[in-house]
């Protein structure tokens, strides 16, 4: 794995673009999804382990 002058050609390319529906920069180009919000799916991106802990006192 090289980490040095040849990995930095690896970034030129645009991978992801402002999302439609969220308006985040979080839309992958590729894999066609957004990363933030799920879009294309009618349904928002939402996981349990999103929400902040609760501190117990």
């Amino acid at each position: 794995m090289t980490k040095g002058t040849t990995s930095r050609g690896k970034r030129n390319k645009i991978v992801h673009v402002r999302c439609r529906r969220c308006g985040r920069h979080s839309y992958n180009l590729s894999k066609k999804r957004c990363s933030y919000c799920g879009y294309p799916d009618p349904k928002w991106r939402k996981y349990n382990w999103l929400k902040p802990k609760k501190l117990l006192q």
